[in-house]
């Protein structure tokens, strides 16, 4: 299968071609360049855990630099590179990506080819990560196997995060976009050198890989280097499937040892990043609930100072748009019709003209930032070819502009209330409507 670049204006150059691609972002606009690596696979349990586990060990050791200690003094010899590995996910996906940024060989003395060390470097890491007698060292995979299980407690503790990733798990209702990429404790609990090292080989085999490069580069020799060193993998993923169903909406409150109450509403949008009313659904989630002009924000935590936070944000990938407030347990109800009389608003078309020109102006703001990040840059680059299509840059904000009151209010007309959770103190008892 191949995914061609559909945004034709993106500064990104590249294919991904049966389950292996390579973008290039040339660009002099910084004096560093960055690479990042991700093997993409779908989320599934028990291997979502293996996934977190491999990046933290992965990171830590190469054939060449067994220690960590000699990682980082590699990367010092690198003019100070940085170098960082992740977990992500995207709709279905998990992603486990490593990044390496260096600074760009003409601003250095002697002008070094910094460009072709980075990816030395990354290919190490990659292809040649430290094992004993072909498995990972116990040492290594306990330690992470401790720091993965407090990151995860981490999350349950962060009460707005789990209350997100209980909603996530409410509306998926199986499907494997609501699997938390962490994995689970009694999932981490159960790796060992043995089978991480085999989940390694599956990886390295099997998912899909895309390569991305971001900085003042040769695009040819980057292009070589990729084809020379990265194979096919045995599969290729689909793109992301967004949650098209219908049906009544369902409630569900929790109780928990919470200081504030946590009240999460997912809708189902059917528009994605690649829709052609996505701009309008944009639109519409920021006259919604976007920034701190919008109706959440100054009708339900300004005017009626029933939440500490109000906002909402869309899933480009799922076609959902999520509502999150923090708000009093005995502000519920009052709270909940609230927000739901300002969603309703937005699709009557009650807003202003000042509002819609605010909103794009914030959008327009935070898009621009995000040229200022490689990383950034990367991950909504990322996002479009996953999702299959979409705009980014000044193409996305041209786009805005264009927006009429009546394609914001159609957009808005395909909005319906999925689940809404809330999270409440432990006197309460929790229930299912």
């Amino acid at each position: 299968m191949t995914w061609p670049n559909h945004n034709q204006s993106s500064r990104f150059h590249g294919t991904l071609q049966e389950g292996l691609g390579c973008f290039i972002y040339p660009t002099k606009r910084f004096k560093t360049v960055t690479i990042h690596a991700a093997w993409v696979r779908e989320l599934t349990e028990p291997d979502n855990a293996l996934g977190a586990m491999l990046v933290e060990v992965m990171r830590r050791g190469t054939e060449s630099w067994p220690e960590r200690i000699q990682v980082e003094a590699r990367l010092e010899e690198l003019y100070g590179a940085t170098f960082r590995a992740d977990i992500g996910k995207l709709g279905d996906k998990q992603l486990l990506s490593f990044y390496i940024t260096i600074t760009h060989g003409q601003f250095l003395p002697g002008n070094p080819d910094t460009v072709r060390d980075a990816l030395d470097f990354l290919t190490e890491v990659l292809d040649r990560p430290h094992r004993v007698d072909g498995l990972f060292p116990s040492s290594v995979v306990d330690q992470e196997k401790t720091l993965l299980k407090r990151q995860i407690a981490a999350i349950i503790n962060d009460k707005g995060q789990y209350a997100m990733s209980r909603l996530m798990e409410l509306v998926a209702d199986g499907r494997r976009f609501g699997l938390r990429k962490l994995g689970t404790e009694k999932a981490v609990e159960r790796v060992t050198p043995e089978s991480l090292s085999q989940f390694y080989e599956a990886v390295h085999r099997d998912a899909t890989f895309l390569f991305t490069v971001v900085g003042d580069v040769d695009e040819n020799m980057v292009q070589q280097y990729f084809s020379e060193h990265w194979r096919k993998p045995r599969h290729s993923l689909s793109t992301i499937q967004p949650l098209y169903k219908e049906g009544e909406a369902k409630t569900v409150v929790e109780p928990s040892e919470v200081r504030q109450g946590k009240l999460n509403l997912a809708y189902r949008t059917h528009l994605t990043a690649q829709s052609h009313g996505f701009p309008a659904l944009m639109m519409y989630s920021g006259i919604l609930g976007g920034f701190s002009h919008s109706k959440l924000f100054m009708n339900v935590r300004e005017k009626a100072s029933l939440a500490y936070y109000a906002y909402s944000r869309l899933d480009p990938a799922l076609a959902l748009m999520f509502i999150g407030a923090g708000i009093e347990f005995k502000d519920y109800q009052a709270a909940r019709d609230i927000i739901e009389a300002q969603v309703l608003a937005v699709k009557k078309g009650e807003f202003s003209e000042d509002e819609m020109t605010f909103t794009v102006k914030a959008y327009a703001n935070d898009i621009l930032s995000e040229q200022d990040s490689p990383p950034q840059l990367i991950g909504r680059h990322l996002e479009e070819i996953l999702v299959g299509g979409g705009q980014e840059g000044t193409a996305l904000i041209e786009s805005l502009k264009t927006v009429t009151r009546d394609e914001i209010i159609q957009a808005a007309s395909g909005v319906e209330l999925d689940t809404v959770f809330f999270l409440t103190e432990q006197e309460e008892s929790g229930h299912e409507e």
